[in-house]
C-alpha cells in the first residue's frame, strides 16, 4: 500500500521547496489560511501525494491534509474509488507503537477494503506512546474522532454508518471502551488482546448498545487477558443484545499476527453482509 496522507506533523513549507516535519500546527493553519484557502473545495489528486519514503527522501510536491491538531495518519485502500462509500476503521495502536503503525496494519487487514485514520496514544511510558481514556476522558477522545470524521468526509468517500473502532492490547479496550461509551456512533469495536474497559456501569447505555457488533481476542499464552476472563466479557456484551464475535489464537496477541488482522475484515465484513441481506 503506497497510497499515504501526511501526518499531523508532516506539512509542505512555506518556501514550497519539499516536505518538512514539524510540530508547528498553527504555523500550518496560518500558512493554509494565506495561501490555500480554496484547496478544501478541490478533489485531492491522490497521485501527487508522496509515500512515506518519498517524504522522508524529500523534494516532491503535493497536497497537504491536516485533520487533527496532533500526530495521525491516513491510510487508504491499494486502489482508492471516489465513487464507493468506504467503511473507516479508526485504529489504536498496541502499546509502544504509534500511528504510522496502521500503513502496516491495514494491508494485513484488507488492501481494498476500507479506509482507516490512526491517532497517537495519549500516555507516555518507558516504552512509548500508550492508550488511556483516563488519561484524556472518553468523551474528548470521541469528539477529536467526530471532529476528524467531519473534515475527512470532505476528501473522501466514506459511510458513517460502518465506522468501526479497531486495536491491540490498550488500544483494543479505548476501542471497546469508546463504542461502550458512544455506541450510536460506532457500528463496533475490534478488541485485540485487550483486557476489558474499566468500566462502573459497562452497560449503561443499554438501549443504544443492542445491535452493536464487537470482536473480542486472546491468545492462549497472553498475560492480560486470560480465556475464560475474555467469555465472560462476551457473555456481558451479549446479554445486552450485542453481536459477539470471540477469537483464540496459539500465537502471542501483544503483536497482531496476520492472521487477526485478517479476522478484522472477515468480521467486518460478515456484519456488512448480513445487514445487506436483512435490509
Amino acid at each position: 500500500m503506497s497510497e499515504r496522507l501526511p501526518s499531523g506533523h508532516r506539512f509542505f513549507d512555506v518556501d514550497g521547496v519539499g516536505w518538512s516535519w514539524s510540530d508547528e500546527t498553527d504555523l500550518v493553519q496560518g500558512w493554509h489560511a494565506n495561501q490555500a484557502s480554496d484547496w478544501d473545495d478541490e478533489p485531492i489528486d491522490f497521485d501527487a501525494v508522496p509515500t512515506l519514503e518519498e517524504l522522508e527522501a524529500g523534494g516532491h510536491q503535493g497536497p497537504v491534509v491536516s485533520l487533527v491538531d496532533e500526530p495521525h495518519a491516513i491510510a487508504l485502500p491499494e486502489v482508492y474509488e471516489p465513487g464507493y462509500s468506504y467503511p473507516l476503521i479508526v485504529w489504536f495502536h498496541a502499546p509502544g507503537g504509534n500511528e504510522e503503525d496502521i500503513f502496516t496494519v491495514l494491508p494485513d487487514i484488507s488492501e481494498r477494503n476500507y479506509i482507516a485514520i490512526a491517532l497517537r496514544g495519549d500516555r507516555e511510558t518507558s516504552d512509548g506512546m500508550e492508550w488511556s481514556t483516563g488519561e484524556l476522558g472518553a468523551a474528548a477522545l470521541i469528539d477529536k474522532i467526530n471532529t476528524a470524521l467531519d473534515r475527512m468526509e470532505g476528501k473522501f468517500s466514506i459511510n458513517r454508518d460502518r465506522i468501526y473502532l479497531a486495536g491491540v492490547g490498550s488500544g483494543g479496550t479505548t476501542a471497546l471502551e469508546l463504542l461502550l461509551e458512544r455506541p450510536e456512533a460506532f457500528a463496533g469495536a475490534a478488541c485485540l488482546s485487550g483486557e476489558f474497559p474499566p468500566l462502573t456501569q459497562p452497560l449503561a447505555r443499554f438501549r443504544g448498545l443492542r445491535g452493536r457488533r464487537v470482536l473480542l481476542s486472546t491468545s492462549m499464552d497472553s498475560p492480560n487477558v486470560k480465556v475464560v476472563d475474555m467469555v465472560a466479557s462476551g457473555r456481558l456484551l451479549y446479554s445486552a443484545g450485542m453481536h459477539v464475535a470471540t477469537r483464540i489464537y496459539q500465537q502471542s496477541g501483544g503483536v497482531p499476527s496476520c492472521k487477526m488482522l485478517r479476522d478484522i475484515d472477515h468480521w467486518i465484513m460478515d456484519g456488512i453482509s448480513s445487514a445487506v441481506r436483512v435490509s
